[in-house]
């Protein structure tokens, strides 16, 4: 679940500022388009003096290939995760993500005016995974897990406050609004 997902700072003034910290930070404006596994993208990490932005890759290698998310229910027990969620908690700021039914036809998630926060962690690389959580309503008749998605109020909890985040774990993700993208975006062109 949450193999693709999509960052334009169009339309969204807090993906613009964003963007503009990082350009001040970095140098450099983060890509927009959409986000594949292993390319390196916009991230907000928890800092010295509070929240950051970076660019980061997406994934890191373990139990025998790529890993792109880590489940919400098992992330504190995970051996793998359990100590990178304790102290290397992200967030990637998307506009939206993509998931496909079993019918292999495309759609895409996002929340009208707003742009997503989905919750990550970070390994000590510097690498993130996405969180995913079971689905709620509008993601049920498409796929069985969704990202876990995070309001803005909830970005500095998640980031700065440990006993917020594991709270935050077991939270349900807003309703999106879901789009058909039949005969505009196939599964085959990604593989």
């Amino acid at each position: 679940m949450c193999g693709r997902y999509h960052f334009s700072t169009a339309g969204s003034p807090a993906l613009q500022a964003l963007a503009r910290r990082l350009q001040r930070v970095e140098g450099t404006l983060p890509a927009e388009g959409d986000v594949e596994p292993s390319q390196t993208a916009l991230v907000v990490v928890q800092g010295a003096a509070g929240p950051q932005v970076c660019l980061r890759p997406w994934g890191w290698t373990g139990q025998g290939g790529q890993i792109i998310n880590a489940r919400a229910e098992t992330v504190t027990e995970k051996p793998l995760f359990r100590d990178n969620f304790a102290r290397h908690r992200c967030v990637i700021p998307a506009s939206s993500f993509y998931e496909w039914d079993a019918g292999r036809h495309p759609y895409r998630f996002a929340l009208e005016g707003e742009p997503l926060y989905l919750a990550g962690i970070c390994n000590a690389e510097g690498r993130f995974v996405i969180l995913t959580t079971a689905p709620n309503g509008c993601m049920r008749p498409i796929h069985d897990r969704m990202p876990l998605i995070l309001r803005r109020e909830e970005v500095r909890p998640w980031l700065g406050d440990p006993s917020a985040a594991l709270a935050l774990l077991g939270k349900i993700p807003p309703e999106l609004d879901r789009e058909s993208l039949d005969g505009q975006l196939r599964l085959e062109d990604l593989t």
